[in-house]
Order: structure tokens, then sequence, then C-alpha cells
């Protein structure tokens, strides 16, 4: 049986998003994300700014599994995962759709998640272009 990591938690997040897991999501929410956990993305993205809470998150990312047509960063790859322990770096390669269903653009990003005990308190995202997402609205 493998040792659960904070890096193994990241990458079954990604998983679970990957493969649409609500009950995966939900567990993660409830069981490891901090209760006031925050999620801080570019601000220039019409879903950007930050998120906070730990029931909060849980339902953006449920709501954003069961959407009719994708949005946000789908069909995520984990490229690499680096445990530093409290602190897990994850670079993510993903298709990323605009809002009201236009073309999506290949895109990226670095996600880092930091560690207090055996719950996630910090997640921030720093995508790669996010200009060229920005461009894609339109």
């Amino acid at each position: 049986m493998s040792e659960v990591t904070n890096g193994s938690v990241v990458r079954s997040f990604y998983e679970a998003i990957t493969n649409r897991d609500a009950a995966v999501i939900a567990h993660l929410a409830e069981h490891v994300f901090a209760p006031d956990i925050r999620l801080v993305m570019p601000e220039s993205l019409p879903y950007g700014g930050t998120v906070t809470g730990a029931a909060t998150l849980g339902t953006m990312f449920t709501r954003m599994l069961g959407a009719p047509a994708p949005v946000g960063a789908t069909k995520i790859v984990v490229a690499d995962i680096v445990d530093a322990g409290d602190l897990v770096a994850a670079r993510i390669e993903f298709d990323w759709y605009p809002p009201r269903g236009a073309e999506p653009v290949p895109s990226g990003a670095l996600e880092l998640w930091r560690f207090t005990g055996d719950r996630v308190t910090d997640i921030a995202a720093y995508y790669w272009d996010t200009a060229a997402l920005v461009a894609a609205c339109g």
C-alpha cells in the first residue's frame, strides 16, 4: 500500500477533476481543505480572483464538473509534481474554456498548494499566458 503524501493528495485532486469525480472532490473539500482555505487565481481572468472556504470551493468545483458545457481548465494533465512537504508545486497543462462556449485555448499553470498539518490552507494559481485567455473571451 502506498503512503499518502501531500503530493499524492494534490495529484488525486487533478485526477478527480479530469475524471469528473464529484465524490472525490466532495471528500477533499470536507476532509482535506481547511475550513478557511483560499484559492487565488489571476484577477484578469473571467473566473479569476480569490475564493475562500472549503464549502465554497467544493461547491464551485462540483458545479464545474456538472456544467453542461466545459468551463475553465479541462482535460488537466499533471506534467510535474514537486512535493516539499508543506508546499507542493504542480505544473499542469490543460484546455481552458472561456465563457459562452468559445473555442478552448491550450494553456498551463503552476499551482502552489500550501498544507498546514494534513489540511490544504492555500492554493495559488500562476497561469502561463493570461493575455491569451482573456483574448479568447472576445
